[in-house]
Protein backbone atom coordinates (compact mmCIF):
# COMPACT_ATOMS: atom_id res chain seq x y z
CA UNK A 1 0.00 0.00 0.00
CA UNK A 2 1.26 3.47 -0.84
CA UNK A 3 -1.05 5.38 1.51
CA UNK A 4 0.46 8.28 3.43
CA UNK A 5 -0.31 7.37 7.04
CA UNK A 6 0.32 10.93 8.24
CA UNK A 7 -2.82 12.16 6.44
CA UNK A 8 -6.15 12.21 8.33
CA UNK A 9 -8.35 9.21 7.52
CA UNK A 10 -11.87 9.69 6.19
CA UNK A 11 -13.89 6.47 6.46
CA UNK A 12 -16.89 6.24 4.14
CA UNK A 13 -19.44 3.47 4.64
CA UNK A 14 -21.83 2.05 2.07
CA UNK A 15 -24.86 2.01 4.35
CA UNK A 16 -27.23 -0.21 2.41
CA UNK A 17 -24.48 -2.66 1.49
CA UNK A 18 -23.51 -3.20 5.13
CA UNK A 19 -27.14 -3.18 6.30
CA UNK A 20 -28.11 -5.96 3.88
CA UNK A 21 -25.07 -8.00 4.93
CA UNK A 22 -26.23 -7.65 8.53
CA UNK A 23 -29.81 -8.55 7.68
CA UNK A 24 -28.97 -11.74 5.82
CA UNK A 25 -26.39 -12.78 8.42
CA UNK A 26 -28.80 -12.54 11.35
CA UNK A 27 -32.41 -12.26 10.19
CA UNK A 28 -32.02 -15.33 7.95
CA UNK A 29 -30.03 -17.38 10.46
CA UNK A 30 -31.32 -20.78 11.61
CA UNK A 31 -32.30 -19.40 15.00
CA UNK A 32 -34.41 -16.76 13.31
CA UNK A 33 -34.13 -12.95 13.28
CA UNK A 34 -32.95 -10.92 16.25
CA UNK A 35 -35.77 -9.07 18.01
CA UNK A 36 -36.36 -7.14 21.21
CA UNK A 37 -38.63 -8.57 23.91
CA UNK A 38 -41.47 -6.56 22.33
CA UNK A 39 -40.85 -7.96 18.86
CA UNK A 40 -38.96 -5.09 17.22
CA UNK A 41 -36.49 -6.46 14.59
CA UNK A 42 -32.86 -5.67 15.45
CA UNK A 43 -30.80 -7.86 13.08
CA UNK A 44 -29.70 -4.90 10.95
CA UNK A 45 -28.95 -2.66 13.93
CA UNK A 46 -26.92 -5.33 15.72
CA UNK A 47 -24.92 -6.54 12.72
CA UNK A 48 -24.28 -3.05 11.36
CA UNK A 49 -23.13 -1.55 14.65
CA UNK A 50 -20.99 -4.59 15.43
CA UNK A 51 -19.21 -4.14 12.09
CA UNK A 52 -18.92 -0.39 12.54
CA UNK A 53 -17.30 -0.77 15.97
CA UNK A 54 -14.83 -3.35 14.64
CA UNK A 55 -13.79 -1.27 11.63
CA UNK A 56 -13.34 1.83 13.82
CA UNK A 57 -11.07 -0.18 16.14
CA UNK A 58 -9.19 -1.55 13.14
CA UNK A 59 -8.66 1.69 11.23
CA UNK A 60 -9.02 4.47 13.84
CA UNK A 61 -10.48 7.04 11.40
CA UNK A 62 -10.60 10.73 12.24
CA UNK A 63 -13.82 11.20 10.26
CA UNK A 64 -16.74 8.92 9.39
CA UNK A 65 -19.71 9.34 7.06
CA UNK A 66 -22.33 6.79 6.03
CA UNK A 67 -24.15 6.99 2.70
CA UNK A 68 -27.56 5.44 2.11
CA UNK A 69 -29.59 4.97 -1.07
CA UNK A 70 -32.40 7.46 -1.60
CA UNK A 71 -36.01 6.29 -1.59
CA UNK A 72 -36.71 7.95 -4.93
CA UNK A 73 -35.92 6.33 -8.32
CA UNK A 74 -32.41 7.24 -9.46
CA UNK A 75 -31.30 8.88 -12.69
CA UNK A 76 -30.37 5.38 -13.89
CA UNK A 77 -33.96 4.20 -13.48
CA UNK A 78 -35.06 7.18 -15.56
CA UNK A 79 -32.52 6.29 -18.27
CA UNK A 80 -33.37 2.58 -18.22
CA UNK A 81 -36.65 1.20 -16.85
CA UNK A 82 -35.02 -2.24 -16.57
CA UNK A 83 -32.28 -1.07 -14.21
CA UNK A 84 -32.37 -3.41 -11.17
CA UNK A 85 -35.84 -4.52 -12.30
CA UNK A 86 -35.12 -8.17 -11.52
CA UNK A 87 -34.10 -7.54 -7.93
CA UNK A 88 -36.22 -9.14 -5.23
CA UNK A 89 -38.52 -6.93 -3.20
CA UNK A 90 -36.94 -5.56 -0.04
CA UNK A 91 -37.87 -7.88 2.86
CA UNK A 92 -40.69 -6.40 4.92
CA UNK A 93 -38.88 -6.63 8.26
CA UNK A 94 -35.75 -4.98 6.82
CA UNK A 95 -37.43 -1.58 6.45
CA UNK A 96 -38.26 -0.80 10.12
CA UNK A 97 -34.88 -2.20 11.11
CA UNK A 98 -32.90 0.11 8.81
CA UNK A 99 -35.02 3.10 9.85
CA UNK A 100 -34.18 2.37 13.49
CA UNK A 101 -30.52 2.00 12.49
CA UNK A 102 -30.52 5.45 10.92
CA UNK A 103 -32.07 6.90 14.08
CA UNK A 104 -29.37 5.21 16.15
CA UNK A 105 -26.61 6.59 13.93
CA UNK A 106 -28.08 10.09 14.22
CA UNK A 107 -28.22 9.71 18.01
CA UNK A 108 -24.53 8.73 17.91
CA UNK A 109 -23.86 11.95 15.96
CA UNK A 110 -22.53 10.03 12.94
CA UNK A 111 -22.90 11.85 9.63
CA UNK A 112 -25.49 10.30 7.29
CA UNK A 113 -25.58 11.35 3.64
CA UNK A 114 -28.42 10.77 1.18
CA UNK A 115 -29.35 12.60 -2.00
CA UNK A 116 -32.66 12.29 -3.90
CA UNK A 117 -32.19 10.39 -7.16
CA UNK A 118 -28.80 8.94 -6.25
CA UNK A 119 -27.58 5.65 -4.86
CA UNK A 120 -25.12 5.33 -2.01
CA UNK A 121 -22.26 4.42 -4.35
CA UNK A 122 -22.81 7.63 -6.36
CA UNK A 123 -22.59 9.65 -3.16
CA UNK A 124 -19.54 7.71 -2.00
CA UNK A 125 -17.81 8.31 -5.32
CA UNK A 126 -18.32 12.07 -5.09
CA UNK A 127 -17.36 12.40 -1.42
CA UNK A 128 -14.36 10.06 -1.77
CA UNK A 129 -12.99 12.01 -4.72
CA UNK A 130 -13.51 15.36 -3.00
CA UNK A 131 -11.96 14.00 0.18
CA UNK A 132 -8.83 12.69 -1.50
CA UNK A 133 -8.45 15.96 -3.42
CA UNK A 134 -8.69 17.84 -0.11
CA UNK A 135 -5.79 15.86 1.34
CA UNK A 136 -7.44 13.01 3.22
CA UNK A 137 -6.73 9.31 3.09
CA UNK A 138 -10.04 7.75 2.11
CA UNK A 139 -11.22 4.21 2.77
CA UNK A 140 -14.62 3.03 1.56
CA UNK A 141 -16.29 0.15 3.40
CA UNK A 142 -18.56 -1.77 1.03
CA UNK A 143 -19.48 -5.16 -0.35
CA UNK A 144 -20.00 -3.68 -3.82
CA UNK A 145 -17.18 -4.35 -6.29
CA UNK A 146 -18.42 -1.46 -8.46
CA UNK A 147 -16.59 0.83 -6.05
CA UNK A 148 -13.26 -0.67 -7.08
CA UNK A 149 -13.37 1.86 -9.94
CA UNK A 150 -12.54 4.58 -7.39
CA UNK A 151 -9.35 2.96 -6.12
CA UNK A 152 -6.34 5.19 -6.69
CA UNK A 153 -3.04 4.69 -4.86
CA UNK A 154 -1.71 8.14 -5.76
CA UNK A 155 -4.82 9.74 -4.26
CA UNK A 156 -4.72 7.54 -1.14
CA UNK A 157 -8.11 6.01 -1.92
CA UNK A 158 -8.85 2.34 -1.26
CA UNK A 159 -11.82 0.04 -0.62
CA UNK A 160 -12.28 -2.12 2.46
CA UNK A 161 -14.29 -4.91 0.92
CA UNK A 162 -16.84 -6.61 3.17
CA UNK A 163 -16.47 -10.36 3.23
CA UNK A 164 -19.44 -12.51 4.23
CA UNK A 165 -18.21 -12.97 7.81
CA UNK A 166 -17.60 -9.26 8.46
CA UNK A 167 -20.86 -8.55 10.31
CA UNK A 168 -20.33 -11.45 12.73
CA UNK A 169 -16.67 -10.77 13.41
CA UNK A 170 -15.59 -9.66 16.88
CA UNK A 171 -11.94 -9.12 15.97
CA UNK A 172 -12.04 -6.92 12.86
CA UNK A 173 -11.77 -9.85 10.46
CA UNK A 174 -13.84 -10.00 7.32
CA UNK A 175 -12.43 -6.95 5.55
CA UNK A 176 -10.02 -7.07 2.63
CA UNK A 177 -8.34 -3.83 1.60
CA UNK A 178 -8.13 -3.26 -2.14
CA UNK A 179 -5.53 -0.98 -3.66
CA UNK A 180 -4.71 -0.98 -7.39
CA UNK A 181 -2.62 -4.16 -7.22
CA UNK A 182 -5.30 -6.01 -5.25
CA UNK A 183 -7.99 -5.02 -7.78
CA UNK A 184 -5.78 -6.27 -10.62
CA UNK A 185 -5.17 -9.54 -8.80
CA UNK A 186 -8.86 -10.06 -7.99
CA UNK A 187 -10.45 -8.99 -11.28
CA UNK A 188 -7.62 -9.02 -13.80
CA UNK A 189 -8.23 -5.38 -14.71
CA UNK A 190 -7.32 -1.88 -13.52
CA UNK A 191 -9.77 0.11 -11.37
CA UNK A 192 -10.27 2.52 -14.29
CA UNK A 193 -11.55 -0.39 -16.39
CA UNK A 194 -14.28 -1.57 -14.02
CA UNK A 195 -17.07 0.34 -15.80
CA UNK A 196 -16.05 -0.98 -19.21
CA UNK A 197 -15.70 -4.48 -17.77
CA UNK A 198 -19.33 -4.41 -16.61
CA UNK A 199 -20.38 -2.92 -19.95
CA UNK A 200 -18.88 -5.96 -21.68
CA UNK A 201 -19.93 -8.85 -19.46
CA UNK A 202 -22.91 -7.27 -17.72
CA UNK A 203 -24.09 -7.50 -14.13
CA UNK A 204 -27.10 -9.64 -13.28
CA UNK A 205 -27.55 -8.06 -9.86
CA UNK A 206 -28.15 -4.64 -11.45
CA UNK A 207 -29.88 -6.06 -14.56
CA UNK A 208 -27.11 -4.64 -16.77
CA UNK A 209 -27.11 -6.66 -20.00
CA UNK A 210 -23.57 -6.19 -21.29
CA UNK A 211 -22.74 -7.93 -24.57
CA UNK A 212 -24.54 -11.21 -25.03
CA UNK A 213 -22.05 -14.07 -25.07
CA UNK A 214 -19.11 -12.08 -23.65
CA UNK A 215 -18.09 -13.50 -20.28
CA UNK A 216 -15.70 -12.32 -17.60
CA UNK A 217 -12.58 -13.97 -19.05
CA UNK A 218 -13.21 -12.56 -22.53
CA UNK A 219 -13.91 -9.10 -21.10
CA UNK A 220 -10.61 -9.18 -19.19
CA UNK A 221 -8.73 -10.34 -22.29
CA UNK A 222 -10.24 -7.61 -24.49
CA UNK A 223 -9.54 -4.87 -21.95
CA UNK A 224 -6.00 -6.15 -21.45
CA UNK A 225 -5.39 -5.91 -25.18
CA UNK A 226 -7.23 -2.70 -26.06
CA UNK A 227 -7.49 -0.81 -22.77
CA UNK A 228 -11.06 0.48 -22.97
CA UNK A 229 -14.48 -0.15 -24.48
CA UNK A 230 -13.95 2.75 -26.85
CA UNK A 231 -10.69 1.29 -28.16
CA UNK A 232 -12.25 -2.16 -28.48
CA UNK A 233 -14.83 -0.73 -30.88
CA UNK A 234 -12.24 1.44 -32.62
CA UNK A 235 -10.38 -1.80 -33.40
CA UNK A 236 -13.41 -4.01 -33.96
CA UNK A 237 -12.20 -5.18 -37.40
CA UNK A 238 -9.01 -6.52 -35.80
CA UNK A 239 -11.01 -8.77 -33.47
CA UNK A 240 -11.50 -12.13 -35.09
CA UNK A 241 -14.18 -14.81 -35.05
CA UNK A 242 -17.28 -15.04 -32.89
CA UNK A 243 -16.25 -12.27 -30.52
CA UNK A 244 -16.32 -9.69 -33.31
CA UNK A 245 -19.84 -10.76 -34.22
CA UNK A 246 -20.99 -10.64 -30.60
CA UNK A 247 -19.46 -7.22 -30.08
CA UNK A 248 -21.02 -5.79 -33.23
CA UNK A 249 -24.44 -7.16 -32.36
CA UNK A 250 -24.14 -5.98 -28.75
CA UNK A 251 -22.60 -2.55 -29.32
CA UNK A 252 -25.73 -0.65 -28.33
CA UNK A 253 -26.13 -2.66 -25.11
CA UNK A 254 -22.43 -2.30 -24.28
CA UNK A 255 -22.39 1.47 -24.61
CA UNK A 256 -25.71 1.80 -22.80
CA UNK A 257 -24.38 -0.41 -19.98
CA UNK A 258 -21.58 2.08 -19.27
CA UNK A 259 -24.11 4.39 -17.67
Amino acid sequence: MSHQSNLPLLMLIDGHSLAFRAYYAFAKARKGPLRTSTGIPTSVCFGFLNSLIQVIKLENPQYIAIAFDSKEPTFRHEADVNYKADRKETPEDFIPDILNLQRLLEALNITIITSPGYEADDILGTVATKGSEAGYRVKIVSGDRDLFQLVNDENNLSVLYLERNAVKSSSGEGYTEFDIDAVKEKMGIKPTQVIDYKALCGDKSDNIPGVRGIGEKTAVKLLSEYGSLEEIYNNIENIKGANQKKLKEGEKDAKHSQY
